[in-house]
């Protein structure tokens, strides 16, 4: 009697030809995984510079036009393993990536904006991040220079149907 020992080539190529399918679907998604869990270290500079921008602005009910008035360090001095530079500019934070971050996220910027509520300037402020809009009745406060690709964002900064 013939015993059946092993796989025939037509199996094994079937099984190649899966694992492949999966590697071409997996791999890229997961280089978006990295690069969204890169955005941590900006999302936390954001939020210590978020809460002076805060008080700022509960106090003269403006926004800062720089670093100095929101009173933390010149752009070149927030730094960080994957953060180049931090600007305030007319309370908009606009962090630029880079030192350690991966090669697509190199020299790119990512905003967080204020949002008022419309005449009333006593009202708590929401904040933008990236690709974000402000909902009706609020007005977002300085320029977006979110320049990211929008796999890269965390899902509350990415432009909406994208």
């Amino acid at each position: 009697m013939n015993a059946y020992r092993g796989f025939t080539l037509i199996e094994l190529m079937v099984v190649v030809s899966i694992i492949g399918i999966l590697a071409t679907i997996s791999i890229p998604q997961y280089h978006n995984y990295i690069q969204r869990s890169e955005m941590v270290e900006a999302l936390s500079m954001a939020s210590n510079i978020r809460e002076k921008i805060t008080k700022y602005y509960l106090k003269n009910l403006s926004f800062p036009s720089n670093n100095s008035e929101a009173g933390v360090p010149e752009p070149k001095f927030l730094i960080g393993n994957r953060i180049t530079k931090v600007a305030v500019e007319n309370g908009a934070i606009h962090i630029t990536l880079g030192n350690k971050a991966s090669k697509p996220l190199q020299g790119k910027t990512l905003s967080f904006r204020p949002a008022i509520v419309i005449d009333s300037p006593t009202s708590p402020i929401s904040w933008l991040c990236g690709f974000d809009y402000a909902v009706k009745g609020m007005k977002a406060i300085g320029e977006n220079k979110t320049d990211l690709d929008n796999t890269s964002l965390p899902s509350s900064c990415r432009k909406e149907n994208a």
